[in-house]
């Protein structure tokens, strides 16, 4: 009887199907280089059609150096590292072993991932780290307007948007979970920022790494709000067709009862 009603039900179109959803692992070793070494340059990268633009930020604008400005993003055979604006200009070290990773010591590096298509970001790797390797993930959530990251600071992002995942503690070098259902066409990795809480846990000392790659499910349909909605079939059932499907519905649950 039970199998019955879920043919015939499926059969009307009672029943929608679920959105979905398809893992993908993007790699940041061989993607193509827009704008050179200058800063502000793209790295974009592919898998199963979708693709993400890769580019590098730090905090190393204003008179306290806490306003967020572009910054070169650099590709290793070991993953992306963040070369920011203030290499010799207050960030010792910068752009040399080990600050030539993603760090957290003196400025905050992050990698902003722009896909063209919303993931839920379900795993990252790095394939380099020194000292720790403690990360910060952002998601952003707001309006389909991308982000503008230049101008603004760390504290101001969340509120404006952008929702803090968590921190992925002392990952090394394994693929570790981020945790997250939500699904976002933007998401900031970046080396360990107080900005957000220090949890439990989490060493005092500098985050250096190289961040390898990022895993994903893709969302086939649209997102909002961090949530990914199934596609529209456009096949609306109409109050006369239901009625009789549920009228052929009853007929076979009668001709079941007779046998």
């Amino acid at each position: 009887m039970k199998k019955i009603l879920i043919v015939a039900l499926a059969s009307a179109g009672v029943l929608t199907a679920a959105p979905t959803m398809a893992a993908s692992t993007w790699t940041f070793t061989n993607g193509s280089n827009s704008g050179g070494s200058n800063n502000g340059n793209v790295r974009t990268y592919s898998s199963d059609g979708v693709q993400v633009q890769a580019t590098a930020w730090a905090n190393t604008g204003g008179s306290s150096n806490t306003v967020l400005e572009d910054a070169y993003l650099a590709q290793y055979s070991t993953g992306l590292g963040v070369h920011n604006r203030d290499a010799g200009n207050g960030d010792s070290g910068e752009g040399s072993s080990p600050e030539h990773a993603m760090d957290n010591d003196q400025r905050y590096d992050s990698v902003l991932l722009s896909f063209s298509q919303a993931v839920n970001l379900t795993h990252v790797k790095n394939d380099y780290y020194s000292g720790d390797s403690d990360l910060s993930l952002l998601a952003y959530v707001g309006a389909s307007t991308p982000p503008v990251l230049a101008g603004e600071t760390y504290a101001d992002l969340i509120g404006n948007g952008w929702a803090h995942i968590g921190t992925l503690k002392d990952p090394g070098l394994s693929t570790v979970a981020t945790g997250t259902g939500i699904y976002s066409s933007y998401w900031l990795v970046g080396a360990f920022n107080p900005q957000w809480g220090t949890p439990s846990g989490v060493a005092a000392g500098n985050d250096h790494v190289k961040f390898y790659s990022a895993i994903g499910n893709i969302c086939v349909g649209t997102a909002s709000g961090g949530n990914c909605n199934p596609p529209s079939t456009g096949n609306v059932p109409e109050p006369g067709s239901l009625a009789l499907a549920g009228l052929g519905l009853l007929g076979v649950i009668g001709l079941r009862r007779r046998k």
